[in-house]
């Protein structure tokens, strides 16, 4: 690889990463809306149907969330049928957050992302089995950093608090 080469992949890494990551965010808004919900309630939720029943404060300090922005987020999920609030079995003075999704709303989701689904299906079979492979690696690895330095940034800025 010449010099030159390597100068310049930086720099479209960087552009096609600042694409890709809006894409993602403006996907997800577009997604959120067929839902009645912002970008941010949507991924909270999935964060709840990913991780489990939690309770608020958890998900706000894995959101960065305040406590009471995090309160209205529950909401607006519990209001869209996607979250349910109920005393914690351990602690009655605490409320844990459920992922909670009717098979109406399971069967929307299904056909929000239908197409979406269709398409990363056949752009994936254009790969072989060891390329998806380091694609795999790839984002896994990527998927890490993103939360490291999410974390690092959230360090810093409480530290300047």
């Amino acid at each position: 690889m010449s010099r030159k080469t390597r100068s310049v992949q930086p720099v479209l890494a960087t552009e096609i990463g600042r694409r890709f990551s809006t894409a993602v965010v403006l996907y997800h808004s577009a997604v959120a809306e067929c839902f009645g919900l912002s970008a941010t309630d949507w991924k909270c939720g999935e964060i709840l149907s990913r991780m489990g029943p939690m309770n608020p404060t958890q998900l706000a300090a894995l959101t960065g969330m305040s406590t009471a922005a995090v309160t209205l987020v529950i909401d607006r999920l519990e209001q869209a049928g996607f979250a349910r609030r109920e005393r914690d079995p351990n602690d009655r003075r605490k409320v844990l957050v459920y992922p909670t999704a009717t098979p109406e709303i399971e069967q929307k989701i299904e056909e929000v992302f239908r197409e979406l689904t269709e398409k990363m299906e056949a752009l994936m079979a254009r790969y072989s089995p060891q390329q998806l492979q380091a694609i795999v690696d790839f984002i896994q690895q990527a998927t890490q950093i993103m939360e490291s330095e999410t974390a690092r940034l959230r360090g810093e800025a409480a530290k300047k608090a």
